[in-house]
């Protein structure tokens, strides 16, 4: 027996080759791909490498634990992070930080230290190349392979920023060590999640309140919490 949905499938005709090829040209010259590609030039022309998504099969993880490496370092975070006010008595991690192109953005504002983790030896060192070749000083930026639920090292920060690095499971195994982290070392702590997929997870149990969000032009947006 054919569904309804089929039926009306099947009477649909198929588009056509043209139609096909038309769709596939306004993907591969919109905008933002278009500006990705600038994008990944210019990085190229000084022999670095921010921009380019990797998948976690080619890294070597489980897809169901761990996202794409993408980049998230663009003019929408950048906008984000200048209405937070920052100053040089600032620390910011990245949690997920692949390549580094969010800390790029992040290294343009007064932070005092920008930092970032990812589970991936082989993107952290990527990340590591990147900033070396642009010159960061070595005391304002680092890099380090290490899982966040495992992850120890928080209590000297104020910024956590997340560009949607795992599921939920993995989540909530992260946030545990940051409420070690505030038990330890109380502070007020601002969590800025971008694309906030797990946002259900972060206000669970009165841990955070939203604050704030800025618009992305995606069809998801950047959130900023504060701790309670």
């Amino acid at each position: 027996m054919v569904s309804e949905f089929d039926e009306n499938s099947a009477l649909r005709p198929p588009a056509s080759r043209a139609a096909r090829v038309i769709q596939r040209l306004r993907v591969e010259f919109s905008p933002r791909i278009t500006k990705l590609r600038f994008g990944i030039l210019r990085d190229d022309l000084k022999g670095l490498d921010f921009l380019r998504a990797v998948q976690p099969e080619t890294l070597g993880l489980n897809p169901e634990l761990s996202f794409r490496s993408s980049p998230s370092g663009d003019g929408y975070l950048r906008a984000a992070l200048r209405a937070l006010n920052v100053t040089a008595n600032d620390r910011i991690i990245d949690i997920g930080c692949g390549k580094g192109s969010a800390m790029r953005v992040m290294l343009a504002l007064p932070f005092a230290k920008v930092a970032g983790i990812d589970l991936s030896e082989q993107v952290v060192e990527i990340a590591r190349r990147n900033f070396e070749r642009m010159g960061v000083p070595s005391g304002r930026v680092q890099v380090s392979a290490a899982d966040a639920t495992q992850f120890d090292g928080l209590d000297e920060f104020n910024f956590i920023y997340a560009y949607n690095p795992f599921p939920e499971v993995v989540f909530e195994a992260f946030l545990k060590r940051v409420d070690e982290s505030l038990q330890r070392c109380p502070r007020p702590l601002t969590f800025i999640y971008n694309n906030a997929v797990c946002e259900a997870v972060l206000l669970r149990g009165g841990r955070f309140r939203r604050e704030a969000q800025f618009a992305t032009g995606h069809a998801f947006d950047i959130r900023v919490y504060r701790s309670l």
